[in-house]
């Protein structure tokens, strides 16, 4: 019976303590949304004639969507998803990192697990942060990732990123 009442005790107190917490909204991308964004970036690298790896993670970094170009290799792949996260958890344009270590002497262990390479871009939403796109490979990177912000994002509502 002592279990029974401390249980209870900790479930009202757990219920109470949500009733007060404070909700934030803010624009996030959605499964559905970081789908048409890759595929959009895709659409780009087909019709250019480019291989490209593309991956859009959420607001923490996570994974939402990912795609590699037929023949783009590991490298492609690897380095989207790399892009994407840095420019989550920066939240800054990859290559605005890249010229940053460029200046370095000896940042490197700033950067330890990120990769400020050109590529990865914040997706921000009327000014808000709400996840990230990596483009590894091909040289008309930014071009894919407008068609992918294009995609998704009305363009009064797309802020500026590099």
């Amino acid at each position: 019976m002592r279990i029974f009442a401390i249980a209870t005790v900790l479930l009202l107190t757990a219920a109470g303590a949500s009733a007060q917490s404070i909700t934030v909204n803010r624009p996030q991308i959605s499964n559905d949304s970081a789908r048409k964004m890759v595929d959009a970036c895709m659409a780009y690298a087909k019709a250019n004639n480019i291989l490209v790896g593309v991956a859009v993670v959420g607001i923490d970094g996570v994974l939402l969507d990912f795609h590699v170009s037929q023949g783009g290799g590991p490298t492609l792949s690897e380095t989207a998803v790399l892009k994407a996260k840095t420019a989550a958890h920066w939240r800054r344009p990859t290559k605005d990192l890249e010229e940053e270590v460029n200046k370095q002497v000896n940042g490197a262990p700033v950067w330890i697990g990120d990769f400020p390479r050109v590529g990865g871009i914040p997706i921000m939403i009327d000014g808000q942060f709400a996840g990230a796109i990596g483009i590894g490979g091909g040289s008309k990177w930014e071009e894919c990732a407008q068609a992918a912000f294009d995609a998704v994002i009305p363009k009064n509502a797309q802020s500026a990123r590099n």
